[in-house]
């Protein structure tokens, strides 16, 4: 596929973050701008807009980290840019603190500016999110 150079800047800028977020999903977050309007998908507590880093982090991502032992990885099925879009295929895996396994897979539209991310829509397993929050009581 043939890039233009802000489609390119801008896959690099992601891909570098996904590289880290190979061994802990919390470094994804270094692509992100302060203040990302960060939309999950759907139904639930979850599933609403958030404004900032730190409300997505305390308001949906630190449930998920609470239970689980380590820190999770992430794996790249895909990336792909159009205009100022960067699309994101990934899967995250580890360890819930019961010892069960936690997975996921997700699908990220990024609206990129100077190769941050200031938007994004996700959409994830919520029955995953959600199995391992109400089964593991903090």
């Amino acid at each position: 596929m043939s890039y233009s150079t802000q489609e390119q800047e801008n896959l690099d800028a992601v891909r570098k973050a996904l590289d880290g977020a190979a061994t802990d999903f919390g470094k994804l977050s270094e692509v992100f701008a302060e203040d990302i309007e960060w939309t999950i998908t759907g139904h639930g507590p979850v599933a609403r807009t958030f404004h900032g880093i730190a409300s997505l982090i305390d308001d949906a991502e630190q449930d998920l980290f609470d239970r689980i032992s380590g820190t999770l990885r992430v794996a790249q099925k895909g990336t792909w840019a159009d205009g100022n879009k960067v699309f994101v295929h990934m899967t995250s895996a580890g360890e819930a603190v019961d010892g069960e396994p936690y997975n996921n897979e997700y699908l990220y539209i990024f609206t990129m500016k100077d190769q941050k991310a200031v938007t994004c829509t996700a959409w994830l397993d919520r029955h995953a999110y959600y199995g391992i929050v109400e089964r593991i009581r903090l």
